[in-house]
């Protein structure tokens, strides 16, 4: 099977998770198309925008940051993060993360069910 761009799901959550503005998500399969998967998509946080801070359950998200700067805070603090980085989140794991650079945060974003 090959998913076209033109197939792809393309919507905008403003305040995700009680975050800060619009983002843009590029849902690339849909939910019902993946097994043991809940989510792949490429992710867009305008600069200053946020992904409030949320936990998972039964699952694990894995962010891969392929532009812009942001800051992750987790259970263990908070770490800057960029181009190639890897955010994995797991089960009963908490996660936000923070457009801090100058230019938009892209990351491509997968959760993974338990």
């Amino acid at each position: 099977m090959i998913k076209r761009t033109n197939d792809f799901n393309i919507n905008i959550r403003t305040n995700l998770k009680a975050g800060v503005g619009d983002i843009h998500i590029t849902e690339f399969i849909d939910r019902e198309e993946m097994i043991n998967c809940r989510l792949l998509c490429e992710q867009v946080v305008p600069v200053g925008g946020s992904i409030g801070q949320h936990i998972h359950k039964y699952e694990t998200e894995f962010y891969l940051i392929r532009k812009g700067l942001g800051k992750v805070i987790e259970q263990d603090g908070s770490h800057e993060v960029g181009p190639g980085d890897v955010v994995i989140t797991g089960h009963g794991e908490m996660h936000s993360i923070e457009n801090i650079g100058a230019e938009d945060l892209v990351m491509t974003a997968i959760i993974v069910t338990h």
